[in-house]
C-alpha cells in the first residue's frame, strides 16, 4: 500500500451493480484511487444479507465495499430513474450488472446515459455477454465456468466440485477494471466515451487459453490431476507435512530441481516425496528449501500473520477478522457504508437542493 494518490484519483464511478462481479470491479478501481458511489435499492445490495456474516453484514458485501459511498434509490420508481440521470453527468464511469435489456427497460440504456454525458464509460457486466443465443439466460459463477470449459474432464471422470473461489466473477471484475482503465486512457486522446461488453463466462475462458490450445490440438479433454501443471509432475504438487500442514513444491526448472535434490535426494517419485515431506513440519521445509521454489499453502487464518503479507500491507486486521486490500490499494481502509448513508450528499454533489431531495424522498424515489 502506498500513501501516494492513486492513478485514478479524481475519477468518479457510479456503480449500479449488485452481488459480486460489479462491486469487485469497483473495489479494484477504488483501490487505484477512484471515488465509487454505489446505487443500492431501498433494502440495500442483496449481498448485505447473504451468509456468511461479519458483524451482521454479509461477508461478500463487507469485503468489497468499504470506502465506497451508498445512495439508496428505488429504480422501479420513475422519479428514482430521473434522479439517477441527474447524477450521470457528474461521473466518468457507470458500472451495471443486469441481464441484457434490463437497463434499457429501466430507461437507463447506454444511448440515454451517453446522451447525459457523451464521454461516459459504461461498463456492462453480464454472465454471457450482451450478444449471442445465451445472452438473456440466467446464471451464476458455477454455470459460467462450466460453459467456459474450466470444469472440463475426461468422460467417466468423477464430477469436479465447485471451485473454491468465484473464478468467473473475479476474472470478469478484473477484465472490466482493465477495460475501464483503457477506455479512460483512450478518452484522454479522443474525447469519446465507450460502452463495454464484459461477459463473465468469456472472462473465465480467457484463463484457459493455453490449456484450450494444447488439448484441442490433441483432440482430448483434461486428465484429472494429470496435466503438467495439475498433478502429472511430482515435483509440481502439494504435499502434507509432519504437522498436517501443506507445502507447495514448484520445482519445474532444472536449477530448482537441483536445489530440491540436494535436500530430499534424487528420487522425485510422488511416493518418495510424499514420504520425505511427512518427516518434518511444513515451516522447516520452507526454510530448508528456500532455493527450490517452494512455499507454504497457508490457511486463511495464517494470512494476516505471515511476514510477507504484513510487509506488503496486503491485509488489514480488526480483531479476529482479516480484510484483504485490493492488490493496487493506495488508500487507507475506510468504513463500510450503511444503506443510503450518503444519499443526500451524493445528490447535493449533483446540484440538487434540499427541497428537491425532500421531494424525491416523499415520492419514495430515494431512501
Amino acid at each position: 500500500m502506498s500513501d501516494a494518490p492513486g492513478p485514478l484519483q479524481g475519477v468518479r464511478v457510479l456503480d449500479l451493480s449488485r452481488l459480486l462481479p460489479g462491486p469487485a470491479c469497483s473495489w479494484y478501481l477504488a483501490g487505484m484511487g477512484a471515488q465509487v458511489d454505489r446505487i443500492e435499492g431501498p433494502n440495500g445490495d442483496p449481498a448485505r444479507h447473504m451468509p456468511p456474516f461479519v458483524d451482521g453484514i454479509g461477508a461478500y458485501f463487507a469485503a468489497l465495499n468499504r470506502g465506497k459511498r451508498s445512495i439508496a434509490v428505488d429504480l422501479r420508481n420513475a422519479d428514482g430513474i430521473k434522479a439517477v440521470l441527474r447524477l450521470v453527468p457528474h461521473y466518468d464511469v457507470v458500472i451495471e450488472g443486469f441481464r441484457p435489456g434490463v437497463l434499457e427497460a429501466m430507461g437507463l440504456g447506454p444511448d440515454i446515459l451517453l446522451a447525459a454525458r457523451a464521454d461516459l464509460v459504461v461498463a456492462r457486466i453480464s454472465g454471457f455477454g450482451q450478444t449471442g443465443p445465451w445472452a438473456n439466460r440466467a446464471g451464476h459463477d458455477l454455470n459460467y465456468v462450466g460453459l467456459a470449459g474450466v470444469l472440463a474432464r475426461e468422460t467417466g471422470a468423477a464430477p469436479p466440485p465447485p471451485p473454491p473461489v468465484q473464478v468467473s466473477d473475479f476474472a470478469g471484475a478484473l477484465v472490466a477494471a482493465q477495460q475501464i482503465c483503457a477506455s479512460l486512457f483512450a478518452r484522454e486522446r479522443t474525447g469519446q466515451g465507450a460502452v463495454l461488453d464484459i461477459a463473465l463466462a468469456q472472462s473465465a475462458m480467457s484463463l484457459m487459453a493455453p490449456l484450450v490450445a494444447a488439448l484441442t490440438s490433441e483432440g482430448r479433454e483434461p486428465r484429472p490431476n494429470g496435466e503438467a501443471l495439475t498433478g502429472a509432475i511430482p515435483f509440481y504438487d502439494t504435499f502434507k507435512c509432519q504437522d498436517g500442514l501443506l507445502l507447495t513444491v514448484g520445482s519445474l526448472e532444472p536449477k530448482f530441481q537441483q536445489a530440491l535434490m540436494g535436500v530430499v535426494g534424487a528420487d522425485f517419485s510422488r511416493e518418495a516425496l510424499t514420504s520425505v515431506f511427512a518427516t518434518e513440519p511444513r515451516d522447516v521445509w520452507v526454510e530448508r528449501l528456500e532455493g527450490a521454489c517452494v512455499a507454504p499453502a497457508l490457511g486463511l487464518n495464517e494470512l494476516a500473520s505471515h511476514p510477507h503479507w504484513q510487509a506488503r500491507k496486503a491485509l488489514h486486521s480488526e480483531g479476529s477478522t482479516s480484510w484483504v486490500r485490493p492488490p493496487m490499494d493506495c488508500r487507507e481502509l475506510q468504513p463500510l457504508p450503511a444503506i443510503g448513508e450518503h444519499t443526500d450528499s451524493i445528490l447535493a454533489d449533483a446540484g440538487l437542493d434540499s427541497q428537491a431531495i425532500r421531494d424525491l424522498r416523499r415520492a419514495g424515489a430515494i431512501h
